[in-house]
């Protein structure tokens, strides 16, 4: 949520903000975050300076979250461009300022893409979260403008729908905004970095494809089924004359299709989860976010119940092939 009143009625409103927030059933925590940038061993890095240790931050990646105002914690891109590992150190220093100030690198972070309008823009990867204190006073809260923090990050809690909690906030805003002397105020959606928007271009596509190898699957499946019949006819001739009627043959061909059905499943699933789970922790990795693949337990039966079902659909015309087997004519030609 952008927040920018302005200098005359700045604490007012902000501290309105945090009662709203406070009292939003929906709103898990908040933490009220400034946008600048800072010179980090001679780097211009942007950053995002909150009150250390704040209750909502970017996602960590490794080590721990801002806890201490001598403490970094840095985009892993940024970090591979000052060439730092967690628990090294850093100088950093604002603006032209020559005075420069020691701290520790404690973690990696995945960012927000988010930033002030003119200015350096934070990605995944770049950037870097610090005390507000190293913003000076002066521009956190100048004399005209619009003081108090630039933004407020909000969690919201379990039980809270998006659209709910959408609506919810907005009240909040119109309530802000109802104030005379208040800017404009807006609640941002989840702002999405353009690796991931890109990823999402695909759409369809990988439905498509998935969707195109089980029919090819089920193709195969039943063209095997149908040349195992065929080429057992005496088999199925001698089961018939031990007894075997019709629909009990149209049976040994369903279990046939649907034993090889559970034996790929049985193999491919935890594979296939294993196989996931690895390519996107790797995808993850690349684009610096935190992977947190999860396994859609529910998808996953319906997909296997499925696969049952249709292995008995598929066998049925190999089925009433194998019923049809013209026992006598065959053991007379034997």
């Amino acid at each position: 949520m952008n927040s920018n009143p302005p200098r005359g009625a700045g604490t007012y409103l902000v501290t309105k903000a945090s009662q709203l927030l406070s009292r939003d059933p929906d709103v898990a925590a908040w933490t009220g975050v400034y946008f600048d940038s800072l010179r980090i061993d001679g780097q211009t890095v942007p950053i995002i300076g909150e009150s250390p240790p704040s209750p909502v931050g970017p996602p960590v990646q490794s080590g721990h979250a801002l806890q201490a105002r001598n403490q970094i914690v840095l985009g892993a891109t940024t970090l591979a461009d000052l060439h730092k590992r967690v628990g090294d150190t850093v100088r950093a220093s604002y603006g032209t300022s020559s005075t420069e100030t020691t701290l520790r690198i404690v973690g990696t972070a995945t960012l927000p893409a988010v930033g002030p309008g003119l200015g350096l823009h934070l990605s995944m990867g770049t950037g870097a979260v610090v005390s507000d204190l190293f913003i000076p006073a002066g521009v956190r809260n100048p004399a005209s403008g619009p003081p108090g923090p630039n933004a407020y990050f909000v969690r919201l809690t379990n039980r809270a729908s998006p659209s709910g909690a959408l609506r919810s906030l907005q009240r909040i805003v119109s309530a802000l905004d109802a104030d005379p002397n208040a800017a404009p105020i807006s609640v941002l959606s989840v702002q999405r970095p353009a690796e991931i928007v890109n990823y999402r271009t695909m759409g369809s596509t990988p439905a498509l494809l998935g969707i195109g190898l089980a029919a090819g699957a089920v193709v195969a499946l039943g063209l095997t089924l149908i040349a195992s019949v065929r080429r057992r006819p005496r088999d199925f001739a001698v089961l018939r004359t031990l007894g075997f009627t019709g629909r009990q043959l149209g049976s040994v061909v369903a279990w046939q299709s649907s034993v090889a059905v559970a034996i790929g499943t049985i193999v491919g699933v935890p594979l296939g989860i294993i196989l996931g789970r690895f390519l996107w922790n790797l995808f993850a990795h690349e684009i610096d976010v935190i992977p947190a693949p999860t396994v859609p337990v529910a998808s996953i039966v319906l997909i296997v119940v499925g696969g049952i079902v249709l292995a008995n659909i598929v066998a049925a015309v190999p089925a009433r092939l194998a019923a049809r087997t013209p026992a006598a004519l065959l053991l007379r030609a034997e």
